[in-house]
């Protein structure tokens, strides 16, 4: 980021997915692609008079229970650029600022599982309740986004903002501020969205979620089985790996560590003490 601030930062250790040219085009960079890409069709389906067009892709409990289970999936993508205008730009920018930190911290398959979380559990937590609370309609991925955002703040609290703000507090006051506008508009489908988001987001990166996907796909065990052997010959976990964790504790302290990042550090202790056992029972 422009701003210099120490928490940034991402080196893309997974690799990109794809390069176009110079550019290495990651998950998060992907799914603003995607994002613009269906923002500048919408534009030009409403410029043609097929502004209803976009619709079917709007999610809304009485059209799942027609069968629109596709609109799980394609609301967040559903941009009216009349309505949303320069605030799409701005959503984009924030999201590729913080998702391609969350996406560092926690790696690529948690994120891309994270999304895909947040766009339908809180859909369908809003179609269960739709008998009691009425037909909520949902369409954009502002409400996503700034769950990601919070996301960010769960894994940097202490990553200083404007005036000096601790990540915590901003991530507060924004949720805050959010909750009073969709209160005040009585908008109950839009908070129950913007809470079940902001809860899943950040139980995924405090509570877990940051590790748990790396432990599927059991047709990549010969590689990883290589891997610890050339770690186990080393002795050493590497520095550009352990290095970011000690700034971060010297940062913010030790409860800022996630749980993969906890358990990258016992293993490099772990590594480190079973490198001196050798030399120190000789006598």
């Amino acid at each position: 980021m422009a701003w210099g601030n120490s928490w940034n930062r991402w080196e893309g250790a997974e690799g990109p997915i794809f390069t176009m040219g110079q550019i290495r085009v990651d998950l998060t960079m992907l799914l603003v692609g995607v994002h613009t890409l269906a923002m500048a069709l919408g534009a030009m389906a409403a410029a043609a008079g097929f502004g209803a067009w976009l619709t079917a892709g709007v999610f809304s409990p009485v059209q799942l229970g027609e069968g629109h289970v596709w609109t799980l999936l394609t609301y967040p993508f559903v941009h009216d650029i009349r309505q949303e205008g320069i605030w799409f730009a701005l959503e984009m920018l924030m999201f590729f600022w913080f998702g391609r930190e969350v996406e560092s911290a926690i790696g690529r398959k948690s994120l891309g599982l994270l999304y895909a979380a947040l766009a339908v559990g809180p859909a369908l937590l809003l179609a269960g309740i739709a008998p009691w609370l009425g037909s909520g309609v949902l369409a954009g991925s502002g409400t996503i986004h700034f769950a990601i955002f919070l996301a960010f703040c769960a894994l940097h609290p202490g990553a200083q903002f404007f005036f000096g703000l601790a990540a915590r507090w901003v991530g507060w006051i924004l949720l805050a501020v959010y909750s009073l506008t969709y209160f005040a508009g009585r908008d109950w489908s839009g908070g129950i969205q913007l809470w079940a988001t902001a809860m899943l987001a950040v139980g995924w990166v405090r509570g877990g979620g940051v590790s748990w996907p790396k432990i599927s796909f059991s047709k990549r065990a010969k590689p990883v089985t290589k891997k610890k052997v050339s770690t186990k010959k080393s002795g050493l976990v590497p520095l550009e790996k352990v290095d970011p964790i000690l700034e971060k504790i010297s940062r913010e302290g030790m409860g800022s560590l996630t749980a993969a990042e906890r358990k990258l550090l016992e293993e490099a202790r772990n590594k480190l003490m079973q490198k001196d056992r050798p030399s120190g029972s000789v006598r």
